[in-house]
C-alpha cells in the first residue's frame, strides 16, 4: 500500500482533536435571547478546554445577577463548545455542564 493511501485510512479512522474552543452564551438583545460565541468564529479558538471553561466560569462570575429572570448585561446557558459546535464536557466534573442555565 503507498504511504498516500494508508494516511488517508488513518486520518478518516482516527480521532481527530479539536482545533480550537469557544464559549457560547446567550444575552438579552432588544428583549430576546440571542446566542453568541466568544472568541467570535473569525478569530482563532481557544487553546484549550480547560482555558475555555476558565473563561466561561469567570464570564458567569462577572455577570450574573442576583435577581430572577435574565438581565440586561447577564449571560445565561454559558457553555463550551469545539470547533464543529459541539459541547465539552467540563473538566472538573465530566459532565456536560452549563454555568447559569436559564
Amino acid at each position: 500500500m503507498e504511504i498516500t493511501k494508508g494516511l488517508k485510512i488513518i486520518d478518516a479512522g482516527w480521532v481527530q482533536k479539536p482545533k480550537g474552543f469557544r464559549v457560547k452564551y446567550q444575552k438579552l438583545v432588544d428583549g430576546q435571547l440571542a446566542t453568541e460565541v466568544s472568541p467570535p468564529e473569525e478569530k482563532a479558538g481557544l487553546d484549550s478546554d480547560v482555558v475555555a471553561w476558565r473563561y466561561a466560569w469567570k464570564l458567569f462570575m462577572a455577570t450574573r445577577s442576583a435577581e430572577e429572570g435574565i438581565q440586561t448585561d447577564e449571560l445565561v446557558n454559558i457553555h463550551v463548545v469545539d470547533d464543529a459546535d459541539q459541547k465539552v464536557k467540563y473538566y472538573a466534573t465530566g459532565g456536560f455542564d452549563m454555568f447559569n442555565p436559564k
